[in-house]
C-alpha cells in the first residue's frame, strides 16, 4: 500500500459533517474546525472530534442544494456529497471565497488525477471527425493547470498534455450508464484539433468543473488588463510577426525611448517578460489577451 501523502494542512474553518442527504429539518450547528486534505481522503475535524471522507466515497462536490438557516453569514458554502455503505451524506464546509476555490481546486485534482480513462487524440481536425482513430486506454493525471492523458499498450506509448488555459472550447456529453464523455478543442502545431475524454461519469463531472474554474480564471485575469491603442498594436504584432526594434518603432510611428516605455508597462502588468538574451517576448497572460481581443474584432 503506498504511503498517504498529504496535500493540504490543517486549515481554519467551520463545518458540519455527515448529515443525511437531502439535508431536511437539521438542527445540527456549525463547528470551529479545520480541514485536511490527502492523496486519499478529506479530514474534518475540531478539537473534539475528526471525520475522514474517503476520495473514492465523494460523488459530488459544490452542488446546488438548500441549506436553509445552515448558511452562516457572508461566507462561502460548499457542500461535499459523499456515501457510507448505503447512506446517501453531505458535509458542508464554510470559509472565505478565496479558501474555498483553493479547497475546491485541490479536491477535483485529488478526485480526478490517476483515474482510468479512454481517450481519442486527434478526435477531429479542422473540425473533421477523424473517424479511422479507435481509442486507448489510459490514465489521467493533473499537473497545474496541465492534463496529461498517457497510454501504454504492448510497449507503445502514447502521450497527450494539454494546457487548460489554452483550451478554446470544451463540452460535456451525454452520460449514458455509468459513462460519460467530454471534448476539448484546442491548437497544436497551428490547428485546432479536439481531445475525447470517456470515462466514469464521477470522473467526467470532477474535470469539467475543475476546467471551468481554470478558464474562468483566465479569463477573469484578462479582463483586468486596459491597453492603449500602441500597447494594443504592439502586443498584436508580436503575436502575429516576427519583429524586431525598428521594425516596432517604424510601425508604431514612435521613438525608440517612447518603445522602451512602452515594453516597461507592458512587463509591469505582466503581459511582456524578458528572457534569453534581453529578448522581450509575450507571456502566457499576454497571449491569452491578444487571442481573445483578436476573436472578439472577427465576430
Amino acid at each position: 500500500m503506498t504511503e498517504e501523502q498529504e496535500v493540504l494542512n490543517k486549515t481554519s474553518i467551520k463545518y458540519i459533517s455527515s448529515l443525511p442527504d437531502p439535508i431536511d429539518k437539521v438542527k445540527k450547528g456549525w463547528q470551529n474546525g479545520f480541514i485536511s486534505i490527502t492523496d486519499k481522503r478529506v479530514i474534518l475535524g475540531s478539537e473534539n472530534e475528526e471525520t475522514s471522507i474517503y476520495l473514492s466515497e465523494i460523488t459530488d462536490l459544490d452542488t446546488k442544494i438548500d441549506i436553509g438557516k445552515l448558511a452562516i453569514g457572508s461566507t462561502r458554502v460548499v457542500p461535499i456529497q459523499h456515501t457510507t455503505g448505503d447512506k446517501k451524506l453531505v458535509s458542508l464546509i464554510s470559509t472565505t471565497n478565496e479558501n474555498i476555490k483553493l479547497f475546491i481546486t485541490i479536491l477535483l485534482v485529488c478526485l480526478a488525477t490517476g483515474s482510468d480513462i479512454e481517450f481519442v487524440c486527434p478526435f477531429s481536425i479542422a473540425g473533421k471527425v477523424n473517424l479511422d482513430k479507435q481509442p486507448v486506454r489510459g490514465i489521467i493525471k493533473i499537473e497545474e493547470n496541465m492534463l496529461c492523458l498517457t497510454s501504454e499498450w504492448l510497449g507503445k506509448k502514447q502521450n497527450e498534455i494539454i494546457d487548460i488555459t489554452k483550451i478554446d472550447n470544451f463540452e460535456k456529453g451525454k452520460e449514458q450508464f455509468d459513462r460519460a464523455s467530454i471534448t476539448l478543442k484546442y491548437i497544436k502545431d497551428g490547428v485546432i484539433i479536439s481531445t475525447l475524454i470517456t470515462a466514469n461519469k464521477r470522473i467526467v463531472n470532477f474535470l469539467n468543473k475543475y476546467i471551468k474554474i481554470l478558464k474562468d480564471s483566465s479569463e477573469k485575469d484578462n479582463e483586468d488588463i486596459e491597453l492603449n491603442e500602441q500597447q494594443f498594436m504592439l502586443l498584436q504584432m508580436m503575436y502575429t510577426s516576427d519583429i524586431n526594434d525598428e521594425m516596432a518603432t517604424q510601425m508604431l510611428g514612435i521613438s525608440t525611448e517612447e518603445l522602451g516605455k512602452i515594453v516597461q508597462e507592458l512587463i509591469v502588468i505582466k503581459v511582456l517578460r524578458v528572457s534569453g538574451e534581453r529578448e522581450v517576448e509575450l507571456t502566457e497572460k499576454g497571449i491569452r489577451y491578444i487571442v481573445e481581443q483578436m476573436k472578439k474584432n472577427l465576430c
